[in-house]
């Protein structure tokens, strides 16, 4: 409760200072991906900011190189965030230099599979290096489309440690429950001020948070890969995931470059299809009330997902439930033609 109340005045007076300051979206000149996003002119980009001044007093054992991954993430999202990189290249480039310099110099590894193939496969380091990379790639860009619908980002970083902290705990998992614990927090702080819409986590807080879970799942598989199915971690993270991969094909299959940010999301459909039936209502309540609908379909997904926490072919079933439901609402949006009135 005291680390609570401390980290809540924290983000209260980190928050005063950055509209004295503003630093506000749609009064700096932010990135394409940020202009495409419904905000409005009186919310911070404060929510990363206090994560990354928070976060080297929650990392009791001093990993240095995480520490310093963080860090190189979250200036790089910053940098993205008021357009001084505005080169969607770039700044895959830079990602991919940061994140491949942890995965070699923290040892980062994933023991199976659960496919005597794969796993043969994975035995190669360089193998074992290249999946993992490309996995956090998706998962940080992922992570990052979801920024701007309230708690729909924060919200999806709570339910991914709720649940593995819940997995571990009733079945004697390996996992630092008292480093979640301190996360929890500190999460469940800058989750008020964005469910009210007072901060954004920005690229900055996306790209270092969303790298920090993606750590914490695969060093949780490693360590119980004898109890938990890896594709356990996959059918936590499935949204991120579909959301940028999806994205991908949708905009090559459109003639789209790959680089231009778009309103071409389910979150953005969501939100629109909620105007057209809210139109009374307020934007924040409207953006608001899109995350917590999206993250209550989440819940109920790894909720089931937990339970069968060391059932591969469940496990993938609930995967494929889970993307054709996706796939089946956003075709239904679509069709809804709910952006050109």
């Amino acid at each position: 409760m005291i680390k609570f109340i401390l980290y809540f005045m924290i983000h209260y007076l980190i928050n005063k200072i950055f509209v004295k300051k503003e630093f506000l979206i749609d009064q700096i000149e932010t990135s394409a991906h940020k202009k495409k996003i419904v905000t409005n002119s009186i919310t911070p980009l404060s929510g990363g900011f206090i994560f990354i001044i928070i976060f080297p007093f929650i990392d009791i054992s001093q990993n240095y190189i995480l520490l310093f991954s963080l860090l190189f993430l979250y200036i790089l999202g910053l940098m993205s965030d008021i357009n001084y990189i505005s080169s969607p290249k770039i700044r895959i480039i830079l990602q991919t230099v940061c994140i491949l310099i942890f995965i070699i110099m923290d040892d980062l590894l994933i023991k199976s599979l659960s496919n005597e193939i794969l796993d043969k496969i994975l035995t190669l380091r360089i193998f074992n290096v290249f999946f993992l990379l490309i996995c956090l790639l998706v998962l940080v860009n992922g992570f990052n489309f979801l920024d701007g619908i309230n708690t729909l980002l924060i919200g999806n970083f709570i339910i991914s440690l709720i649940f593995i902290y819940y997995a571990s705990k009733n079945n004697d998992l390996i996992l630092d429950f008292v480093f979640i614990e301190n996360l929890l927090i500190l999460f469940f702080v800058i989750y008020i001020f964005n469910f009210f819409g007072k901060s954004f986590l920005g690229d900055s807080g996306a790209y270092a948070i969303s790298f920090l879970v993606g750590v914490i799942f695969i060093n949780f598989a490693y360590k119980n890969y004898l109890f938990v199915s890896p594709y356990f971690i996959a059918s936590i993270l499935w949204y991120p995931a579909i959301e940028n991969l999806f994205s991908i094909v949708r905009r090559l299959y459109s003639s789209n470059r790959l680089s231009e940010a778009d309103n071409s999301h389910l979150h953005h459909f969501l939100y629109m299809y909620f105007t057209k039936i809210f139109f009374k209502k307020s934007n924040l309540f409207i953006n608001t009330f899109t995350g917590a609908i999206i993250n209550i379909y989440l819940i109920m997904s790894a909720f089931i997902a937990t339970l069968h926490f060391n059932n591969t072919k469940i496990l993938l079933l609930i995967i494929l439930i889970n993307s054709f439901f996706y796939f089946c609402i956003y075709y239904f949006l679509s069709k809804k033609k709910i952006f050109s009135d």
